[in-house]
């Protein structure tokens, strides 16, 4: 059996069960506001299984389930890192998940990807290197499929000024060895 004939027997493609997942996880979040972050990624473990994808899909799931596009204002990205840091556990891999998550929360109002991703460094949940290896690499097998070229060269152009500061704060800390 090959990919389709199971998809289509359950009624169900990778994109439907991916928004299944989702739907699953906001309302657990709506209903349970305050679970522990390992209650929370048990569950978004569970979506993720119970919908047959794959263990990365948990970031997507994950930031398609808790992040408004009011996310800034209601200080969702600092209410939400430790539940990112337990589903990353600092692997540069699932980090680079979490970059390809927010693109695709983002695509469609660039000048969120900086702000989120800067919020993300700063609250401990995404590392300086796995930003910059992000911002030189490219499209890669991270980015979602619906995330084009045009978008991705967008998200990679609003978030020049944190590359920058980046680059900069790392240059200036060499200085001080």
């Amino acid at each position: 059996m090959d990919d389709l004939s199971v998809s289509s027997e359950a009624g169900v493609d990778d994109a439907g069960a991916l928004l299944l997942a989702v739907e699953g996880t906001r309302e657990f979040l709506k209903t349970n506001v305050d679970a522990s972050p390992a209650l929370i990624v048990d569950m978004v473990a569970n979506q993720q299984m119970a919908s047959a994808l794959k263990t990365h899909d948990r970031m997507q799931i994950f930031v398609e389930a808790a992040f408004t596009e009011h996310f800034f204002k209601n200080k969702e990205v600092e209410a939400r890192a430790p539940v990112i840091q337990a589903i990353t556990q600092g692997n540069p891999i699932m980090e680079r998940h979490l970059i390809g998550a927010v693109e695709g929360f983002t695509h469609s109002a660039p000048k969120l990807f900086p702000v989120m991703i800067k919020q993300l460094f700063d609250e401990d949940a995404l590392e300086e290197e796995t930003i910059l290896q992000w911002a030189y690499d490219g499209r890669t097998e991270y980015t979602l499929e619906k995330v084009d070229e045009d978008s991705r060269a967008r998200l990679r152009a609003e978030a020049e000024p944190v590359i920058n500061w980046l680059q900069e704060d790392d240059s200036s800390d060499s200085d001080s060895d």
